[in-house]
């Protein structure tokens, strides 16, 4: 049966000012105990690697790499770390921008080559600053590149385009094109204007739901799949620190990070629940 796993970030771990106030153990087994399948974290320096391996391994925890190659080279190194460590699978944010696709496009097919020779996944996130920072850019890449397999944060697209609250059949077809190509979730809630808002504030209850609605719509067009049986979906829980995290004029947070995870990963085992039916 195919089976979904949240995944919790080690960023999103980090406390107001940025800093890790648990050693890596503890933080993990924190994370094991309140349910989750896996972290996501940094994963292309060898000892760092082999350490999170080690740990996250002893408590049963699956694993996302993250990687920010910039070259084929780069991307290269990065495969053989999480090859001889092992991963869930591995996210690339493309540390790259580009102007037009043929900029880019020599670069992504020689990391499909790449990516060709691996056992397990690697998907190219999409995410601002980088190669996919601009929504119709990304959706002319994935004309260009039909075996590219993306790992969807769709709130980069929502506050870097200030989609409108009201739903707009235009935009949510872009994100239906982009889910259709997206092999995993990296989860937070965005408004128009801020990349990470309060879960439970009611004034952004608008755009829970259409997060929610996106990420369902995600998980069933996932499930259509051919081949999908017998796989496993991820979805990171990634409410960052500040400036992700919205802070008061003391530069105290306005929410607990840790209780809003908690909350979103049921929020999202209940979606997949409702998905499967």
């Amino acid at each position: 049966m195919p089976r979904l796993l949240v995944f919790q970030s080690l960023w999103a771990m980090l406390d107001h000012q940025g800093r890790a106030t648990l050693p890596l153990e503890a933080q993990l087994e924190q994370i094991a105990a309140a349910g989750f399948d896996g972290i996501t974290d940094h994963y292309w320096q060898p000892a760092q690697a082999r350490r999170l391996s080690q740990v996250a391994g002893s408590l049963g925890l699956a694993i996302e790499g993250q990687v920010f190659p910039r070259t084929v080279d780069d991307l290269a190194a990065a495969l053989d770390v999480a090859s001889q460590h092992g991963c869930h699978h591995l996210t690339v944010q493309a540390d790259v921008r580009a102007g037009s696709l043929g900029q880019v496009l020599p670069l992504l097919q020689g990391w499909q080559r790449l990516i060709e020779q691996v056992d397990f996944p690697v998907l190219v996130e999409t995410h601002r600053y980088r190669v996919t920072n601009d929504l119709p850019f990304t959706l002319q890449l994935l004309a260009e590149l039909p075996e590219l397999k993306l790992l969807a944060d769709l709130s980069h697209y929502v506050v870097g385009r200030e989609l409108p609250e009201a739903a707009c059949a235009e935009d949510d077809e872009a994100i239906h094109q982009v889910l259709r190509r997206s092999w995993g979730f990296h989860g937070r809630v965005a408004s128009s204007e801020q990349v990470q808002v309060g879960l439970a504030f009611p004034q952004h209850q608008a755009w829970v739901q259409r997060f929610l609605g996106w990420w369902q719509w995600g998980m069933r067009d996932w499930l259509a799949r051919p081949g999908t049986d017998q796989a496993s979906l991820s979805f990171t829980c990634e409410l960052g620190p500040p400036p992700y995290a919205i802070t008061d004029a003391h530069g105290l947070e306005l929410t607990d990070r840790w209780q809003e995870a908690l909350y979103l990963k049921q929020l999202i085992r209940d979606l997949w629940c409702q998905a499967c039916r």
